[in-house]
């Protein structure tokens, strides 16, 4: 099951690369952003719209990311995937694959807010907590919208759907990354913050744990 389950990973991954243009997109969505907030407001010293702000550019990514992830794929592949490989291992692919991905655009958008924008709410000694919090955001958007997607691709309403069922279904994910990430930067002692984190491990497990259970039933049909 694990060798099935990597090369679907390494299999989503060489898809990605033969359509480096739409990876190389969103990455200069998120550059592009950043770049016109830094127009925009040069500066933010305040912890809270600091923080808000790298999150919004952050969820618009990950819907440009993993939103369209399974309306990219011809049906001829889909249907030979349907007929080699279970659907469990395919939907535990899908996510790590694209929770890997909104790791690495989550470190490329943070990297270039950091340049444009500054780090000046971000005291020291706190980048690290901050950095695991970022991760777990970015993870869980992925796991989150990986669902949302395959439900939209099944439905064949396009992404659109995604952006409808997405958005009202993440806003627990937002809140707690909110609460969390903004209580590092005012210089919350981890010990008195970490039940958020332990909420955000949570939520992304019991979301990857319905992806497990539902995707089957999406599968079938």
């Amino acid at each position: 099951m694990i060798a099935r389950i990597l090369f679907l990973i390494r299999h989503e991954a060489r898809l990605e690369l033969r359509q480096q243009h739409t990876l190389v997109g969103i990455a200069l969505f998120a550059l592009s952003t950043v770049y016109l907030c830094y127009q925009a407001f040069r500066t933010l010293e305040a912890p809270e719209v600091w923080n808000a702000l790298l999150w919004v550019i952050i969820l618009f990514t990950a819907f440009s990311a993993v939103g369209k992830s399974f309306q990219q794929q011809a049906r001829g592949l889909r249907l030979y995937l349907y007929w080699t490989v279970r659907p469990q291992e395919y939907i535990i692919a899908k996510v790590v694959y694209n929770m890997l991905l909104m790791t690495l655009l989550s470190v490329i958008a943070f990297g270039a807010y950091a340049l444009f924008i500054g780090t000046t709410p971000l005291k020291a000694g706190m980048g690290g907590a901050y950095f695991i919090g970022l991760i777990f955001g970015g993870c869980g958007f992925a796991i989150l919208l990986t669902l949302i997607a395959a439900i939209a691709a099944q439905s064949d309403s396009g992404p659109g759907l995604t952006a409808v069922l997405g958005l009202p279904i993440a806003i627990p994910l937002i809140l707690l990354l909110n609460e969390y990430n903004t209580n590092v930067l005012k210089g919350v002692p981890f010990s008195e913050n970490d039940q958020n984190l332990l909420l955000l491990a949570v939520l992304n497990a019991g979301v990857f744990a319905l992806s497990y259970l539902l995707f089957p039933y999406l599968w079938r049909d």
